[in-house]
């Protein structure tokens, strides 16, 4: 299929490292069963820069995902954002549009999904959210707008950020959420119905982890790890001794992928459509579809 032509629209990845991201399978798959002559490219860059984004869209490139550690600069450099991107001041997503950057972010309707079609009873408790970045806070605030959900702890291993976040989410809803060291927050650790982890410990090429030590989970309960290659990280191993319940990574990147999708290109894509994308994402980590 032809990519270059009068009719191609082009996107990509912005964020460092990249080698570890599996967006350009999902995207570039759809784009060929839809028959779209589009692209998705891999920017591994240090820095996000507005003029830069918009010199790309001279070039026909209309959208961006963003990750690690992009989230909230991308935030901060769009002219328009999304509520969730403002509440939380953190993007995942951007599009280009009428010479105007805007921000979404759909790491939270992500998460949720993929909660939801596996566990979703764990949404009727308290949530700990391990970590402190811009993951955290997408998820965080689509968590809160479950109103099951009883309270979300933060935890990570900066305290100011952490702080932060809690402050943002009690804005949204009082009184929902607080913030515990890492080492204060082991001691109730099984009181957590879910328990969702957000930082890059365990991604391949970063330190193995996991950001908590020396804890245990319960049957009853249920780890989210985001981080996808690898899925088993060291965190995933030890709650599978408890034989804990466990959200592969690869579903909210499946999902996030779908909305991303919708945002660039207007079309929503089929239940098949996505049941192809888990597939390739499973031939891609070489996992089995029930794990």
């Amino acid at each position: 299929m032809k990519i270059f032509n009068d009719t191609s629209y082009y996107f990509g990845i912005l964020g460092n490292p990249l080698s570890h991201t599996l967006s350009p399978l999902l995207h570039n798959s759809w784009y060929q069963d839809l028959e779209l002559e589009n692209a998705y490219l891999v920017f591994p860059i240090e820095k996000i820069s507005k003029s830069e984004l918009l010199t790309l869209s001279k070039f026909k490139f209309l959208g961006f995902s963003v990750t690690i550690p992009h989230k909230e600069a991308a935030y901060k450099l769009a002219d328009i954002a999304d509520p969730t991107s403002k509440a939380m001041r953190a993007s995942n997503t951007l599009v280009i549009q009428n010479n105007q950057v805007r921000a979404f972010n759909t790491d939270g309707m992500g998460a949720v999904r993929a909660i939801r079609e596996k566990t979703p009873d764990c949404l009727q408790g308290h949530i700990l959210i391990l970590g402190s970045g811009g993951s955290a806070r997408g998820i965080a605030y689509s968590l809160l707008e479950e109103e099951s959900v009883k309270s979300i702890t933060i935890s990570s291993r900066n305290q100011a950020r952490g702080t932060e976040i809690v402050e943002l989410l009690n804005q949204i809803r009082k009184n929902s959420s607080t913030y515990e060291d890492l080492g204060k927050v082991k001691e109730n650790f099984k009181e957590y119905s879910l328990v969702i982890h957000t930082t890059p410990l365990g991604m391949k090429g970063k330190d193995p982890g996991p950001i908590i030590k020396e804890v245990e989970f319960a049957k009853d309960q249920a780890l989210f790890d985001i981080v996808y290659n690898p899925l088993r990280t060291e965190l995933v191993k030890v709650a599978e001794k408890s034989e804990a319940r466990i959200i592969l990574g690869s579903e909210m990147l499946l999902y996030q992928a779908v909305e991303q999708f919708k945002l660039f290109t207007g079309i929503t894509l089929s239940e098949s459509n996505i049941e192809a994308g888990r597939k390739r994402l499973v031939a891609a980590l070489g996992v089995s579809e029930t794990t």
